[in-house]
């Protein structure tokens, strides 16, 4: 098992609602880091929206490009159903890849009704979604490599 301080980590956010996803950014790397994590062993992948996330993450994985994979976006309900399509299309296929390839990944896509709850889940404290993402990032590798030992 590699020290945090060697994990290779990888970012792929949504550049959608940006005023959201820098904060869930900035949480996820903040956490990294304060577990020991090495901001220079980071490599952020952007994306125009959170339906481009999942083939990034398959690239990412394919390329051998990370130990741990976190994914940030946001997706806040409108007047079609074009949301029940982003939401469940792009969890789908993450849950799709946790299952077949050998790397964790956090999942922090919010989902959510309005943006009052986007900021909410978003906000600079403990409950950032992206620090959460983080964290079971982190926590699953270690189970996955307690498994392996």
């Amino acid at each position: 098992m590699k020290k945090i301080e060697n994990l290779r980590l990888a970012i792929v956010i949504s550049e959608f609602n940006t005023m959201i996803t820098d904060s869930l950014k900035k949480s996820a790397i903040e956490y990294f880091v304060s577990q020991n994590g090495i901001a220079d062993n980071i490599d952020i992948y952007s994306v125009p929206g959170a339906f481009e996330i999942p083939g990034t993450v398959s690239q990412v994985i394919k390329k051998d490009k990370a130990d741990i994979v976190v994914a940030l976006g946001c997706i806040i309900r409108g007047e079609t159903p074009h949301f029940d399509f982003i939401a469940t299309e792009t969890s789908r296929a993450l849950m799709k890849m946790i299952i077949q390839y050998d790397v964790p990944i956090g999942f922090g896509v919010l989902t959510t009704d309005d943006m009052n709850q986007a900021i909410e889940r978003s906000k600079d404290d403990p409950t950032n979604k992206g620090r959460e993402a983080m964290l079971a990032a982190l926590d699953t590798y270690k189970v996955y490599n307690q498994i392996k030992s």
